[in-house]
């Protein structure tokens, strides 16, 4: 998106020209191809001429026009046999004393020239400046034509809005039912036509488009512009392009792509849908729909209030818990088979219309571990009957057991007195190492003051020497 600021020297100039009598005179448009200008960054308003490096074109201003008091325009018509050369800067200035007026930071556009049998293009850039009491200070009193009043600005900053309004209802991209759907007939893959939304702008494939996929793992992107020039009608670009990885760019002629990966292919051939649809609403209300189905976040049903049903195959006392289907079969069965074995049982037991008296005394008397019993009276059943140890058996075996735990203390603490015997005997042995270590040290030292004397005595002169014949053993 474009951007224009008047610079502060420019601010300076005009106010010394006004103390000295000047008209305001601005007379030269310089193009410049800037790399990596930020457009989205605000131009500082000290900014001037870029490095001659970088400018690709001057020309003189073909025309100047009123638009109010307050407001001047000025033109250049850059014709067809100029070119070739892309811009990013143009800046407005007063050619004798170099001031820079007025400069516009723009997308990169593309300059060509008739040459070689191909048509050129022909370009018209227009500033509009505006100050108070602008008409009378630089004495422009001509009209402004129509042609000279560039809406260019004005209309990018209405698309641009319509893009980015899009873009708050639809998000990076959506799509409406089955639109740009990667789909596959046999080996031909296709994209399904519809209406999608990618980057903001509305894309249309008016029929099923055919697509060749490569025997390996890929994307398919929907790739889409926004194009056209001053005199035709602004549509959407639509391509779909085959690649592992592709981001929005910028083409050569200035004009911004928007791209989206609408599918994903395995090298088997799989492929796996990447279309969001609907809205960025519906999109933000399906996710957390869906987030919330996998989540606790639910009442639970009880007796008086609604909710999400628990299930339990377990018996208990819950109230907030319904049994599954196999708990209720399991606990008719069950209550089935205790029907049944209570009516077995009943059918054993005294008739209705019998007497207590004829069951006094059993029919065929009973041992009970080993006590004869026949119903008429009671019987008294000893420790030895059953099988279970007498008291003083229960002593013996609690008098077995401390005994046997004393003799483990025992053994416990010799285990750890012989632990503190070995820890001394180990200490011991490293203050013995310690000791030979220093001796060894000593002898080295011993070795190396001898091996110094004798090395020494070496460099001596012997006493056999004689001087004048004498020896140098006396004086």
């Amino acid at each position: 998106m474009s951007q224009s600021i008047i610079t502060t020297a420019f601010e300076r100039w005009k106010a010394q020209e006004s103390i000295d009598g000047n008209l305001i005179v601005l007379d030269e448009f310089v193009f410049a191809h800037i790399p990596n200008l930020e457009l989205e960054k605000p131009i500082d308003r000290n900014e001037g001429l870029p490095d001659a490096k970088y400018i690709v074109h001057r020309q003189t201003v073909n025309k100047t026009g009123v638009v109010n008091q307050n407001a001047v325009a000025y033109s250049v018509t850059v014709g067809a046999e100029i070119g070739d050369f892309d811009f990013n800067w143009i800046g407005l200035l007063n050619k004798k004393s170099g001031t820079v007026a007025m400069i516009v930071h723009a997308p990169t556009q593309r300059k060509i020239k008739t040459q070689a049998g191909q048509q050129g293009n022909v370009l018209t850039r227009s500033f509009l400046l505006e100050y108070l009491g602008a008409s009378k200070e630089t004495a422009i009193n001509t009209p402004a034509e129509i042609w000279q009043i560039d809406f260019t600005a004005r209309l990018s900053g209405i698309d641009e809005m319509q893009r980015l309004i899009n873009t708050d209802s639809y998000g990076e991209a959506s799509f409406l039912g089955d639109a740009f759907l990667v789909g596959k007939t046999g080996n031909q893959y296709f994209v399904t036509k519809g209406i999608g939304y990618i980057g903001g702008l509305r894309a249309e494939l008016t029929s099923n488009q055919n697509i060749t996929v490569p025997a390996e793992s890929t994307k398919v992107y929907a790739d889409v512009s926004y194009q056209g020039n001053i005199t035709s009608r602004w549509q959407t670009q639509i391509q779909l392009t085959v690649k592992p990885d592709l981001k929005n760019y910028i083409d050569n002629a200035g004009f911004p792509h928007f791209v989206f990966a609408i599918a994903s292919i395995s090298a088997d051939g799989q492929i796996t849908d990447l279309r969001p649809k609907g809205t960025l609403d519906f999109q933000q209300l399906d996710d957390a729909l869906k987030a919330h189905e996998k989540s606790r976040n639910h009442p639970d049903a009880t007796l008086t209030a609604k909710g999400f049903t628990q299930l339990t195959d377990k018996t208990g006392s819950s109230q907030a818990l319904a049994p599954t289907q196999k708990l209720v079969t399991d606990l008719h069965s069950s209550a089935m088979d205790s029907a049944y074995s209570a009516n077995n049982n009943a059918n054993t037991r005294l008739p209705s219309t019998g007497t207590a008296v004829a069951s006094q005394k059993l029919a065929t008397p009973r041992k009970i571990s080993g006590v004869a019993f026949d119903g008429t009276q009671d019987i008294t059943l000893t420790a030895g009957n059953v099988g279970a140890a007498t008291p003083a058996q229960v002593n013996e075996a609690k008098t077995m057991a401390t005994n046997a735990q004393n003799t483990a203390n025992r053994a416990e603490t010799k285990a750890d007195n012989a632990q503190g015997t070995a820890n001394r005997a180990e200490t011991k042995a490293d203050n013995a190492q310690k000791t030979a270590n220093d001796g060894v040290s000593k002898a080295n030292t011993a070795q190396t003051t001898a091996n110094n004397a004798n090395n020494n005595a070496n460099g001596r002169v012997p006493n056999t020497r004689k001087v004048n014949g004498k020896p140098l053993s006396a004086d």
